[in-house]
């Protein structure tokens, strides 16, 4: 029931008691009234009920929420709120509207999202309604990779006895493009050059098996993500030219040579066919080149890096070796840097400030013993000497050579020892610093002027 004033914006509007739910209007009827009148309202309600079958698709509820609000100002407008509930007798609205999705039912989600789901959805409507919801989602319930999340680096000879090495350089200096410290078990190399690695394996593996060469991060907070080369880099046209795989970090110059990524993990990696060695030989070369530094903001960013080289067929692992590898712009610089900083304290050098040397005093405590004899010579002279700060020094002197008579052998042989230890360190000083001095004369070029400061 709805009285409208006939001030109100809508219009004059004649009070009219609706009719029954007993009233049939057949649906062939025209619409007399207005759009928002009770006739078109009629109207529709009962050509619902009929293309409803009369109720043999759906059944008609009716529910009164006992709302009502009513003013005693003749000039506002009295509403009362009725609901109704449009449900089907046999299937749901859900499976009429949408039959290609199945229900899921209750017991596919976990007990968590249940107890949420559906203490939300009952409180807040007044109908006792089965709750359904989709299935839990994850992007990789039907993937399936070969390459473990995290892969191991643990060395693995197998039962084909899987070996790499790298050769050393001819000649190895500060400027070479790669080198390899036995002590640390680490490779330095230039980026962007060729890298020989050589492998071999004890027993000949089966036919068709590959060896993968992956980059991982080394540190446990990095092992997940996977190596990439920077944006700087990936993107430039410099060594990128007619390349199939611009983005991946390590590269190998052979013809058959495959770059893959793996779609769940992303992790790249480079596939080479396992060859035999030739005649008279007893490794495989092949070479390689890794095409970032490791100081590339987005790509390894300062963190260590090692690489898995693994033996494999049908994504089967039967050999696996990992080393350290630093790409770097100096690496016989870096590696010499290394092995200096991994020696024990003991054997380093001795720490130098400026070219001071710090000399130590030990005070040796006199032990009464056996006075050492010097040729029996029990005999005292008389010296003259003029002035009396002469006089002073001998008496030291004097003083000196009995308190030295007085010493026992071995504490004599071990004051010998310090002060040779002692000159040492001197004279590796003064030879620092004179070829210091000389570097600096052959940098500074001949006719040029060096103003200093006043």
């Amino acid at each position: 029931m709805a009285k409208l004033n006939y001030k109100s914006r809508f219009g004059k509007y004649t009070s009219k008691v609706p009719p029954t739910m007993s009233q049939t209007l057949s649906p062939s009827s025209s619409v007399t009234g207005p759009p928002l009148s009770q006739e078109a309202f009629d109207y529709l309600w009962h050509s619902l009920d009929a293309c409803t079958d009369h109720g043999n698709y759906t059944h008609i509820q009716q529910r009164d929420l006992d709302y009502s609000f009513e003013n005693e100002n003749e000039e506002t407008t009295s509403l009362q709120i009725e609901r109704f509930q449009i449900k089907s007798q046999q299937d749901s609205i859900s499976d009429l509207l949408n039959p290609i999705i199945p229900q899921s039912t209750a017991s596919s989600m976990s007990p968590d999202s249940q107890t949420g789901i559906i203490g939300s959805s009952t409180a807040s409507s007044p109908y006792n309604d089965t709750i359904t919801s989709p299935p839990p989602y994850s992007p990789h319930t039907s993937m399936t990779s070969p390459i473990p999340t995290v892969p191991s680096n643990t060395d693995y000879a197998g039962d084909y006895g899987f070996q790499i090495s790298f050769s050393q350089p001819s000649k190895e200096t500060k400027s070479t493009t790669w080198t390899y410290s036995e002590s640390l078990k680490k490779l330095y190399v230039r980026m962007a050059t060729t890298c020989p690695v050589r492998f071999k394996s004890q027993r000949q593996p089966p036919a068709g098996c590959i060896i993968r060469a992956m980059p991982i991060f080394m540190k446990p907070e990095h092992v997940q993500e996977p190596v990439k080369r920077c944006p700087n880099h990936a993107t430039s046209k410099e060594n990128n030219e007619n390349h199939p795989a611009p983005t991946h970090l390590v590269r190998c110059e052979h013809k058959l040579a495959k770059y893959t990524e793996d779609s769940y993990t992303s992790r790249q990696s480079v596939i080479i066919p396992h060859e035999q060695p030739q005649a008279g030989s007893e490794w495989v070369t092949n070479l390689f080149q890794f095409m970032c530094l490791g100081s590339c903001v987005g790509g390894p960013n300062r963190r260590p890096i090692q690489i898995v080289f693994t033996l494999e067929r049908d994504n089967q692992v039967l050999g696996r070796r990992a080393v350290e590898v630093r790409i770097c712009a100096c690496p016989g610089r870096d590696r010499k840097a290394d092995e200096k900083a991994a020696l024990p304290p003991s054997k380093q050098s001795p720490k130098k400030i400026g070219s001071k040397v710090s000399y130590g005093t030990e005070i040796t405590t006199i032990v009464p013993g056996k006075k050492r004899k010097l040729d029996d010579d029990e005999d005292s002279y008389t010296l003259t000497v003029r002035g009396k700060e002469n006089f002073e020094i001998l008496c030291k002197l004097r003083d000196s050579l009995e308190l030295s008579s007085m010493v026992p052998q071995n504490q004599v042989d071990r004051y010998k020892q310090q002060q040779v230890e002692v000159n040492r360190q001197w004279l590796s000083v003064v030879l620092a610093r004179e070829s210091k001095n000389k570097l600096m004369k052959r940098k500074t070029k001949p006719g040029k002027v060096i103003k200093r400061p006043a």
